[in-house]
């Protein structure tokens, strides 16, 4: 079951609330432009309003280098994931996400076929695959940590679970929420989700 990710909550039941206000609430630091991706799930299947829903996102978005698709799509839910396509460039020049997604196979010379890669593997396993976390824009030491050393080694838990520098973590954890915060309540004041995706 797909219910969380470094100690993340995920699910939300999109009939309390629509897509704007979910990508609000979970996605607020990428729609800003300082993350790389987010990642939720909405307990609903992929049917014909959730695909409108996102195509209708997606017609603004994409002209501000931002995507929204869905990764899996189970019987009742349907996992999520937002993301900036320059930032995921950017990310997959690091040496460690490189080598590590390398020797799992991914073809690291090109972001979108390793995320088209990932999505295909995630469709054919039961269980989560972790190295979502390069496509979070999560620290890449931090990616490797948890998936070889596990959630009990870890330094500390901020919006991920921290192998490497904590002080650093900590900065970007309360930025993020930060960011969150000021995004609600624009949201809640009347800004429409166009005027507070940043165009990158």
């Amino acid at each position: 079951m797909l219910t969380a990710i470094f100690g993340e909550s995920l699910i939300v039941k999109m009939s309390t609330c629509c897509l704007d206000e979910l990508l609000i609430r979970y996605s607020a630091p990428t729609l800003a432009g300082i993350k790389t991706g987010n990642l939720f799930a909405v307990a609903k299947r992929f049917d014909q309003k959730l695909k409108k829903s996102i195509a209708q996102f997606n017609s603004h978005a994409n002209q501000k280098n931002i995507r929204l698709i869905p990764i899996k799509c189970l019987v009742n839910r349907t996992l999520l994931y937002i993301y900036r396509p320059k930032f995921l460039e950017k990310d997959f020049k690091c040496k460690t996400c490189r080598y590590f997604l390398g020797n799992l196979g991914y073809p690291v010379e090109k972001p979108a076929a390793c995320l088209r890669e990932y999505i295909l593997r995630l469709s054919e396993s039961h269980e989560f695959l972790h190295e979502i976390g390069f496509f979070l824009g999560y620290p890449a030491e931090d990616v490797v940590g948890f998936m070889k050393r596990g959630p009990k080694e870890a330094k500390y838990n901020a919006t991920w679970l921290v192998y490497s520098d904590v002080t650093s973590a900590q900065h970007t954890a309360k930025t993020y929420k930060t960011c969150s915060k000021i995004y609600h309540t624009n949201w809640q004041k009347g800004k429409s989700i166009e005027s507070l995706t940043v165009s990158i």
